[in-house]
């Protein structure tokens, strides 16, 4: 047990509002926790009404917990993770934006204009692609992954497809008010919703709140655009031949942005430099803690597919 929640009313159905209340504000990331449980406990009719006994949820579980073989539910339950999918991915990217910004070059560099925001390309709109596996609590069978490209528009918004690139996508855009908190608006709906991030084992897991709704997400730190092994295979392979902590170029490309230099402490899953490829921004990411060695690639330079773009040593 790492909490417990105890309201107090002047009756049963004061009580229950404070408790719904505190129930939709409590945001845990990291461990798992039964407050989505909880949450359908205290809205019941019969929990309201004080018509509780030993095998409450034995009788209620129809209400209590999702039913695989409900179609309907099912894909409402989808839709819903589809739609904050989207969400998500332009958040992530404007959170992204905001820590580069600060690492941006001077205003005289030759290559200032790479690092506008939104991000200057010739001919076309930048875009980036992230795959998210969404971590779906009703245990159904359906799709967990969710490949979403995200695509950046002239007015600061981005336009989010989940599926197929040219699929019908929405307008998302974002304001990063503070670490965890992001005011969005969504084909003009303004909503209110709140990320929080952590890496474990090469892989960022993702927490999005919206009103009452919690969602986990999962995607694999480096190689944002793959969704199979294949790629990973190929990177593995492109360590082979390197010394270990060796981070590879997924594919040949140019270098847009360097963010740290040698010698720099770097946490895990941070943003280390930017290449473009294939008309896409890949952000390449450290895949672990430690020190920045062996970075001799700038911006501005041509990279080959499985050349060694930097080493993370623990000293």
């Amino acid at each position: 047990m790492i909490a417990k929640l105890v309201v107090w009313g002047e009756d049963r159905g004061a009580a229950l509002v404070k408790l719904k209340d505190c129930l939709s504000r409590f945001q845990v990331a990291g461990v798992p926790t039964n407050i989505n449980f909880l949450q359908k406990l205290a809205n019941h009719e019969e929990f309201k009404d004080g018509n509780v006994e030993t095998h409450f949820i034995e009788h209620h579980k129809d209400d209590l917990f999702v039913d695989p073989n409900n179609s309907v539910l099912v894909k409402e339950a989808h839709d819903k993770a589809k739609s904050l999918a989207s969400i998500v991915a332009a958040c992530l990217c404007e959170k992204d934006n905001d820590a580069l910004s600060a690492n941006l070059p001077g205003a005289t560099s030759s290559l200032s204009i790479w690092y506008s925001q939104p991000p200057f390309r010739v001919h076309h709109n930048a875009t980036r692609t992230m795959v998210f596996e969404w971590d779906n609590e009703s245990g159904t069978n359906s799709s967990n992954l969710f490949t979403i490209s995200i695509t950046y528009q002239q007015d600061g918004s981005y336009l989010a497809e989940v599926g197929e690139v040219g699929s019908a996508g929405v307008e998302v855009k974002p304001i990063h008010l503070d670490k965890h908190n992001f005011t969005v608006e969504v084909d003009g709906v303004s909503m209110q919703v709140n990320l929080a991030t952590y890496v474990e084992g090469g892989v960022e897991h993702i927490h999005v709140w919206h009103g009452s709704e919690h969602y986990q997400f999962r995607q694999k730190l480096g190689l944002e655009f793959s969704e199979e092994d294949e790629s990973q295979q190929k990177t593995n392979l492109g360590n082979a031949s390197h010394p270990p902590g060796s981070v590879v170029a997924p594919m040949a490309g140019l270098v847009v942005k360097v963010l740290l230099n040698n010698g720099m402490k770097v946490d895990q899953g941070q943003p280390v430099l930017v290449l473009e490829a294939m008309k896409m921004e890949h952000v390449v990411k450290s895949p672990s803690s430690g020190y920045i060695h062996g970075l001799q690639v700038g911006a501005g330079q041509q990279v080959s597919d499985g050349s060694c773009l930097f080493i993370v040593k623990d000293q």
